[in-house]
């Protein structure tokens, strides 16, 4: 467990437990459909399909997924990857990976966000690795700027099934 200080209090990340998927997936749901009222309908399906609940049980159980609590209540989650040779063919191994970052609506504006990528960086360092790297849908251009405001840099954009992906790194 780790413990960041935030506006709000103290910010804990965990891995989140097999009997914690519910809360993991209500956060990604309460995600997506923020990003679908905002007119952002690529980038997550909302609601979050069975097949998608099935996945991330599955990286629960690798112990891949996180949770952020701010008082035990849960605010925010990711999954954290070590490889990602899809979106990093040239370097696919060369940082720590984080896919499915969410944060509930009521915690937008307080740093929860910025609080869970430096835990992220520091993950990264831990384990001896240069980057932290993610990526996100290339037409939402608010979360491009979002990531480029917190450090990382642009890398490309990756077309995938129907879609392009924006790729960014920062150095960990």
């Amino acid at each position: 467990m780790t413990t960041l200080q935030t506006s709000l209090g103290a910010l804990t990340i965990t891995r989140a437990k097999p009997a914690e998927l519910c809360v993991v997936m209500e956060i990604l749901d309460e995600a997506a459909a923020w990003l679908r009222d905002k007119g952002i309908t690529k980038q997550w399906p909302c609601p979050m399909p069975v097949s998608f609940w099935e996945f991330m049980e599955k990286e629960i159980a690798k112990g891949q997924v996180y949770l952020a609590r701010l008082d035990g209540n849960a605010l925010g989650t990711f999954r954290f990857e070590w490889t990602d040779s899809e979106l990093w063919a040239h370097d696919p191994d060369g940082g720590g990976y984080v896919h499915s970052f969410a944060i509930r609506n009521r915690a937008h504006g307080h740093r929860i966000g910025a609080t869970m990528l430096a835990w992220a960086k520091q993950h990264v360092r831990e384990q001896g690795k240069k980057y932290l790297r993610l990526d996100c849908w290339g037409g939402n251009q608010v979360l491009c700027k979002y990531y480029q405001a917190q450090g990382f840099a642009l890398c490309g954009r990756v077309p995938e099934d129907g879609w392009v992906s924006a790729i960014f790194q920062v150095e960990a």
